[in-house]
């Protein structure tokens, strides 16, 4: 299953999985996402993925902007920056323009940084399921 979701008419954090919540499958997404649930899949976005303190994924990311405050365990491609925090933890392989590792994270792999234009493996991402949040949806 694949969700794709709209840029709502606001701008906003939208939490895509909150505490509880378990999925599994590809996402993609403009705006803003947070995750804070477990996730395992893909993630393509050209956005901002938040992953949230309580949050395990598993998955392979390509994004904008990465935030990761949970458990993460796969590849990431964030082109724009990379923001561990203290409570983070990365296993897996990791390419990125600009990294910001707060003390007390953890990164065990590897450590690519480059000037990344465009992500070097695109997903192929066809919709399946679409997720659009209104207004009144977010926050």
């Amino acid at each position: 299953m694949m969700m794709n979701l709209k840029k709502p008419q606001q701008s906003g954090t939208i939490t895509l999985l909150d505490k509880g919540c378990e999925f599994q499958g590809k996402l993609s997404f403009e705006g803003v996402v947070r995750i804070d649930g477990i996730f395992r899949g893909e993630i393509f976005s050209h956005d901002h993925l938040i992953i949230g303190e309580g949050a395990q994924v598993d998955a392979n990311i390509h994004v904008g902007t990465l935030e990761i405050g949970g458990r993460f365990k796969g590849n990431i491609i964030a082109r724009d920056a990379l923001i561990v925090h203290k409570t983070g933890r990365i296993e897996g392989q990791i390419e990125t323009k600009d990294l910001e590792a707060h003390p007390g994270c953890v990164l065990d792999g590897s450590l690519k940084m480059s000037d990344l234009k465009e992500p070097s493996v695109k997903p192929s991402l066809s919709p399946v399921t679409k997720l659009v949040a209104t207004p009144d949806q977010v926050g």
